[in-house]
């Protein structure tokens, strides 16, 4: 058993090396900084969202998780688009293109998909696991944050909408 000290050194040791996770900073925006298409343009994920409410959902290929999302994902971005002032937007962190759009395609995901392969988007947001939701209002303000796709998360982006 570690003694107060020990354990103290241990803990600061890890969260130095980065092999425990430390609180993430409180992001209220999203950042500037970019993100691929998987046509390979580089952009921003704000205008992506261009005024509009949106639900991002970070995500990779290797997760499990973030793949039972898909269905519920594809369906929400049907809704969304009929709404035209919202939009689903994926966002596969620490991959590949190649790798991104071979799974899109097989899955057939129909929503809009970038790539944060240097996870320059997902660090600035304090974002290190997968799945993850965040839902946007209009200005681009984070109005929620949270991890797979649930009824919190669905709550929050009809709320955000204005809906009931």
């Amino acid at each position: 058993m570690l003694d107060r000290n020990a354990f103290l050194t241990w803990m600061a040791v890890l969260l130095a090396t980065g092999c425990a996770h430390a609180t993430p900073h409180t992001v209220t925006t999203l950042p500037s900084e970019p993100v691929t298409t998987l046509e390979g343009v580089e952009t921003e994920l704000g205008s992506v969202v261009k005024g509009r409410v949106a639900l991002v959902s970070f995500w990779a290929t290797w997760c499990v998780g973030c793949e039972k999302e898909v269905d519920a994902l594809n369906r929400l971005s049907e809704k969304a688009s009929a709404r035209g002032d919202a939009v689903i937007v994926g966002v596969a962190v620490g991959e590949p293109r190649a790798t991104v759009d071979a799974f899109v395609r097989r899955r057939g995901l129909r929503y809009t998909q970038l790539l944060d392969e240097n996870f320059r988007v997902a660090d600035a947001l304090g974002q290190r696991d997968v799945p993850a939701t965040l839902v946007v209002d209009r200005g681009g303000r984070i109005v929620y944050r949270g991890d797979a796709l649930d009824g919190a998360s669905l709550m929050a982006f009809r709320r955000t909408l204005g809906e009931p």
